[in-house]
């Protein structure tokens, strides 16, 4: 998979889909499936417009995206994209009219461009009729894809986003083309679960990342090998540690992963994180959650 810069000059035809893709849920899936299938028609590249940044800091907004820029290329390899145009969005960008952005992505050899029903793109917030139409203008074929439903509700980033930080892991996975995952090389801890017979992997994290706190239970991917998991996303209220973190219990890993790039699949939310009286009653707990993550 190949990833260029927005507006860099790339001469092999495309068909391109544009959105920004903070993850690949079902609706993302389905815009991708149209634009895979007319590629595969025209003997061209498959491609995908997003941000390498956090446009949501620009914006002034208190959130974070549900994946890191490097994660989403992972998730991007994973369903098969050829090509991925990243652009950063700044306040050049953001100033960019409709028009000015769609003549930069004209540059491209496009032979097709796929967009959802509800994009916009420009500070004129052009929507995807009126893409269509500028496209089509200057001989390039556009598909807008309708919107994807489950349960009766728009399959969205936002919702997501809303399911994970009401803990609703398990919903979350069934919109998403893969379990939701944190990626993180593994730093020296405090060593504090080995005294308790729970070794952990500490994840350094980015904190350009939206976290879910909670227990879950989990798998952990080292190399090619992977291993049920749980997983304390959060502070560590009973050593009076309230920063936000990531560690994984690998159960029936013994070896050592420092330095090493682990990816942590969640799967099941088991508790919330709280703070128990002595280390005895945590490791107790943590028996229990290894009994809850690896009973089903």
């Amino acid at each position: 998979m190949l990833n260029i810069s927005f507006g860099q000059q790339f001469n092999k035809p495309i068909v391109i889909t544009l959105g920004f893709f903070d993850c690949m849920h079902k609706g993302h899936v389905a815009l991708y499936d149209v634009a895979r299938s007319i590629a595969n028609q025209n003997d061209c590249l498959c491609a995908l417009l997003t941000f390498c940044n956090n446009h949501f800091e620009v914006l002034g907004m208190d959130a974070k995206p549900i994946y890191t820029f490097e994660e989403r290329l992972s998730i991007y390899k994973n369903v098969g994209l050829d090509v991925v145009a990243s652009a950063t969005f700044d306040k050049q960008f953001m100033n960019l009219s409709a028009d000015e952005f769609l003549q930069v992505l004209s540059r491209y050899d496009l032979r097709h461009v796929v967009c959802g029903f509800d994009y916009t793109c420009g500070r004129d917030r052009k929507n995807s009729s009126y893409v269509k139409q500028y496209f089509e203008r200057i001989g390039v074929g556009c598909t807008v894809v309708e919107e994807v439903l489950q349960d009766g509700q728009k399959i969205s980033s936002t919702l997501v986003r809303k399911l994970l930080m009401q803990n609703q892991v398990e919903k979350a996975n069934t919109l998403l083309s893969q379990p939701y995952f944190v990626t993180g090389v593994v730093e020296n801890g405090r060593k504090v679960g080995r005294t308790l017979n729970f070794p952990t992997a500490n994840l350094k994290i980015s904190a350009q990342k939206l976290l879910p706190v909670g227990v879950y239970a989990g798998r952990a991917v080292v190399g090619r090998q992977s291993y049920p998991a749980i997983v304390n996303v959060g502070a560590k209220p009973t050593f009076d540690l309230q920063h936000n973190s990531v560690e994984a219990h690998l159960i029936g890993f013994d070896g050592n992963l420092y330095g090493a790039t682990l990816t942590v699949e969640l799967t099941k939310f088991l508790r919330p994180v709280k703070k128990f009286d002595s280390k005895e009653q945590l490791a107790n707990q943590l028996k229990m959650d290894v009994e809850s993550a690896t009973n089903d």
